[in-house]
């Protein structure tokens, strides 16, 4: 079973992500755009995961968010990974909260780097989908310029989800396995 522990987005942010894509994907980038359903904060990706694990890492994930207090998050600015001549993935960035993201999922990898070992550090954002050839790139590059200072809105983290990822021709499925507050 593959495992990630997320993030939601609220479901008014998701909206304004989505006329903001429904703006890219009028343009003719060749870009495969994450399901407005799909959109979420990646913590940290645990991979296949054995059955027998879930337990632990349920008790983990449990221990680790206690550790922190409902904080708010703003998502704002479009940018991506790659360079201005080879552009992988296309994200908004975490402006506010950014911090308290990065101390979770620092403790996140900490407490389970016996199940999967990061190398990098944290950089939190929310992926909106991977280029996929370079397409038009000069005017795709001029769109994510433009967007520099678009604000797609702030909310309040009070919970974290351990979710499966079950992939198929359309992409992946997602499903909740549990839900874990954050302290008070």
């Amino acid at each position: 079973m593959r495992l990630f522990i997320a993030i939601e987005i609220e479901k008014e942010i998701i909206n304004r992500i989505e006329e903001k894509m429904k703006q890219f994907r009028n343009d003719d980038f060749d870009i495969k755009f994450v399901e407005p359903e799909n959109l979420h904060l990646t913590l940290k990706f645990l991979g296949e995961v054995d059955e027998d694990n879930i337990n632990d890492i349920q008790n983990i994930i449990s221990k680790t968010v206690k550790k922190f207090k409902p904080f708010k998050i703003s998502l704002e600015k479009m940018g991506f990974f790659g360079r201005r001549d080879y552009i992988k993935i296309l994200w908004i960035d975490i402006i506010e909260g950014c911090e308290t993201i990065k101390k979770i999922i620092s403790n996140l990898n900490e407490s389970m780097k016996h199940i999967r070992r990061e190398v990098r550090e944290p950089s939190p954002h929310l992926t909106l989908g991977r280029v996929k050839s370079g397409k038009n790139r000069d005017k795709l590059i001029h769109m994510i310029d433009l967007n520099q200072n678009v604000k797609f809105g702030e909310m309040y983290v009070k919970f974290v989800k351990l979710k499966s990822s079950i992939l198929n021709i359309n992409g992946p499925v997602y499903t909740d396995l549990k839900s874990f507050e954050l302290g008070e």
